[in-house]
């Protein structure tokens, strides 16, 4: 969802970017308001008559207008871009927003509908990673709001079925906290996407996920100001729920490569702890279709022997 851009075609076609109410400018609320000397009382007055009209103000160019609009919605959001709006809305560029914001999740994020949180964190988990004006409280209350127990049961629903785009980095970032662990070895064995199934095995059998927790900048060249962003990770540890051996197993026999290659892998980090079972996997895997599964079960057969 490119909620940024939708918000401001949305601006363009409402002429809600101008800077008051009440100009004489192409402004659209200036044609509904156009000789009241008090346009944000009369704002306000709209507002609580027709509350709804508060999601098309929450775009306004005005902050004034954006606070007013926030305040008088009294609705939970019913749709994956009114959440959106919202969230977007916590890290607005005028504090009293993001205030007003926060009051308005605290009071209704926790009665959405779990199927618009799920949808939403898809964009949002993404998008929130390069916010810079959000505050503590209203952080807390969207990972509160996406680590619902009804969310994240939708979640899994989505994760378990093929989908559309890239789902791993959503499922990477929702393992950073340890609530959806015990969802990870239905994910491994049966979701659709091979993607889905290697992280949630590559975190089974390392017993760590791994997950962006920030970006910082990096020198290029400091005489001509060039610059990068790099992603900074955090690999904080999961609990072991599953013999490993069988893990093992399962990876190995999987349909894709990109799983297999995991399995490869973990034979070659515990080589030197390796048994029968592990000798019996690397074997299965000695004639794979794919060259590069070939060529680490080759370079764990020839260390292992050497140890």
């Amino acid at each position: 969802m490119a909620f940024p851009r939708a918000a401001a075609e949305i601006r363009g076609i409402g002429r809600i970017y101008q800077g008051h109410v009440g100009s004489r400018s192409e402004d659209l609320l200036s044609k509904i308001i156009p000789t009241l000397k008090e346009p944000r009382s009369a704002l306000e007055t709209m507002l609580k008559a027709t509350p709804d009209l508060g999601w098309f103000c929450l775009l306004h160019g005005n902050g004034y207008i954006r606070q007013e609009a926030v305040e008088n919605l009294k609705a939970a959001p019913m749709s994956v871009f009114e959440f959106s709006a919202i969230v977007y809305r916590l890290n607005d560029w005028v504090r009293n927003v993001r205030f007003s914001a926060e009051q308005y999740a605290r009071r209704n994020f926790p009665i959405t509908s779990p199927d618009i949180v799920a949808q939403s964190s898809f964009f949002l988990l993404k998008q929130t990673r390069v916010f810079g004006r959000w505050e503590k409280p209203g952080q807390e209350l969207l990972e509160e709001a996406i680590y619902r127990q009804d969310v994240l049961d939708v979640l899994k629903d989505q994760f378990m079925c093929l989908g559309i785009g890239r789902m791993g980095p959503t499922l990477q970032q929702i393992l950073k906290r340890a609530d959806f662990d015990e969802q990870l070895y239905d994910l491994a064995v049966d979701a659709k996407q091979p993607a889905i199934r290697a992280i949630a095995m590559e975190a089974l059998l390392s017993l760590r996920v791994q997950w962006v927790a920030g970006y910082r900048k990096e020198w290029v060249d400091r005489v001509y100001g060039i610059s990068r962003r790099v992603a900074e990770f955090d690999s904080p540890p999961i609990e072991p729920r599953y013999e490993f051996t069988e893990l093992l197993r399962i990876a190995a026999n999987d349909r894709s490569v990109q799983v297999r290659k995991i399995a490869c892998d973990a034979l070659i980090k515990n080589r030197r702890s390796a048994d029968d079972a592990f000798n019996q996997i690397a074997e299965s895997l000695k004639h794979d279709k794919s060259f590069t599964v070939r060529s680490r079960i080759d370079f764990y057969l020839r260390h292992h022997n050497q140890e």
